[in-house]
Formats: structure tokens, C-alpha cells, sequence
């Protein structure tokens, strides 16, 4: 739990109103007033009572008036104990001087990553700041603005490049063609509009029109498409007429054949290496 830092007044002292036994959790100050006539906002308050004595301690409490409330005792080290520790208690009319004790505790236990921050009060900036270092503090605004994936409902237009390796999960939908430049392969099957994306482009599709012809490339609305590591259709299974059409390539990654099961279509290609024929067998 993150602990809230005391409210800050400048030279304020004051007095215990009536005795504070010991382990007391409750009280009150003979004056919440300061020199200048103002009240002590309500807040929590850290003050060092019978300081320069056998009886000085330091009391953390919520003020709200003159009424102290949730006392604790904390020692020199930090450690907060429910009620007054002081086997005295506190008489009525000692002094009270307001203390940055907690407060430099707290914030020196946060900068050394032993405390957190107050959930409840995040922090901010007062404007939309320009982040140009990597170790900056980033805003939620300049995450929503420049990341993909903020939360579901977000939706942020561009081109994004993601170096490493990146792991999808749940069900991803792709409103436009999968491109596998840097060459890819699937475990299971991606969903694509039509398999010419990939870096053979040009010659998948000029076969696939003359192998299958034009009602079947018609039917692969929503093929299913492995890619091979090196970023070239591997297979495409037609989720119309349910059948799988393997692409077979030579050592130099030619494409040589189509195979659906039953039919095997063989490419030949000219010295040119333009294509020469396909034939079904």
C-alpha cells in the first residue's frame, strides 16, 4: 500500500488539548490556527510532540478541526504503530511542532523504489508535453496516440513496423491482404483474401488463373494460406469446394507443380524463365 503524504504548513506550532494516554488514537489540539489567523485545512498531519524531551514523539493523525483522529507513532526509521508508543502518554498542554519528517520519508522511499505513489492522486502533467528521450515518462495520451493496441476500442491509422518477435493472440482480423516481404510461415493457417500476396506474386496468380482458371479463382473468396519460411504460398486450402492445393518449388524456389490431391498440374518454364506451359496429369 502506498503511503499519502501529510498536508505542508510553514512554522506551525501548537499544543495537546487534554492528556493523550497511552496507545490513544484519538485527540485534539488546543488551536488549528496558524499566525496568520487561518485554519489548518482538514488532512492528514504529522507534527513532534515534547520535542527535546524522554517523551518526544513523532504523531502522524486526519485533523479535521482541532480533532485528531487514526493517531499512529512513527519511529525515527519510518515504522508506523497504530495509537501514542510513549509509555507516558502525552500530557494536555505539550507542544506540537508540524514536521516534512513522514513526508521526506515517503518520498525517499519512492525515488529508491521501496514505497510507490498514491494510486488514488496519479500523477499529471499540465500540458501535453514533447517526449524525445527513451527513458521519458510517457502520457496516456502520447501511448493512445502513437501505439496500436491502447485498449479495444482504439483505432490508430498508419504505418506501423514491429522489429522482434510479436505473438498474436485471439482472433485477428486483417482488413487488407497479408504482404510476407521479410518472408514468414504459419503453423496454422492465415486468413487472406486471395494467396498473391507473397514475394512470388506475379506467378501465383498468372498459374493459379491458368491451372484452375477463372470460376474456381472466383470461389477462393476466403482461402486458407500457409506461407513457407521463406515468405511464398505453401499451400491454400479452398474452404468452397474443400480441397488443399500444395505449391511444389525446385531447390532455387521455382515453382514446379500444383498438387490437389488427385490432380497435379506441372510447370515448365522457357530459358528465359518465362512460363511455358502447365499440363494436368
Amino acid at each position: 500500500m502506498s503511503s499519502k503524504l501529510t498536508k505542508v504548513i510553514a512554522n506551525f506550532e501548537t499544543s495537546i488539548a487534554a492528556k493523550l494516554a497511552f496507545e490513544a488514537v484519538t485527540g485534539s489540539l488546543s488551536s488549528a490556527t496558524d499566525k496568520n489567523g487561518v485554519t489548518l485545512p482538514a488532512g492528514k498531519y504529522c507534527m513532534i510532540v515534547d520535542r527535546g524531551t524522554g517523551d518526544e514523539e513523532h504523531l502522524l493523525f486526519d485533523l479535521s478541526g482541532v480533532a485528531m483522529t487514526n493517531i499512529k507513532s512513527v519511529s525515527r526509521q519510518g515504522v508506523q504503530t497504530a495509537g501514542v508508543q510513549n509509555a507516558n502518554g502525552h500530557r494536555a498542554g505539550s507542544k506540537c511542532y508540524l514536521t516534512d519528517f513522514v513526508n521526506l520519508k515517503v518520498i525517499v522511499d519512492i525515488l529508491n523504489g521501496d514505497d510507490t505513489l498514491d494510486s488514488a492522486n496519479p500523477l499529471k502533467y499540465d500540458g501535453n508535453p514533447t517526449f524525445d528521450e527513451d527513458h521519458q515518462l510517457i502520457t496516456k495520451k502520447y501511448a493512445a496516440d502513437n501505439y496500436v493496441g491502447v485498449n479495444e476500442n482504439d483505432t490508430v491509422e498508419g504505418d506501423y513496423i514491429f522489429n522482434g518477435d510479436n505473438t498474436f493472440n485471439g482472433n485477428n482480423t486483417f482488413q487488407n491482404k497479408i504482404q510476407a516481404n521479410g518472408g514468414v510461415e504459419s503453423a496454422t493457417p492465415m486468413q487472406a483474401a486471395d494467396p498473391v500476396n507473397s514475394n512470388d506474386v506475379t506467378t501465383k496468380s498468372y498459374v493459379l488463373a491458368l491451372a484452375f482458371g477463372a470460376t474456381l479463382i472466383a470461389g477462393l473468396n476466403s482461402p486458407e494460406v500457409n506461407f513457407n519460411q521463406r515468405g511464398m504460398v505453401q499451400s491454400v486450402h479452398d474452404v468452397d469446394n474443400g480441397k488443399t492445393y500444395v505449391f511444389i518449388y525446385d531447390p532455387d524456389d521455382v515453382l514446379r507443380a500444383i498438387f490437389d490431391g488427385t490432380s497435379t498440374w506441372a510447370i515448365q518454364y522457357r530459358p528465359d524463365k518465362s512460363l511455358l506451359s502447365i499440363s494436368k496429369h
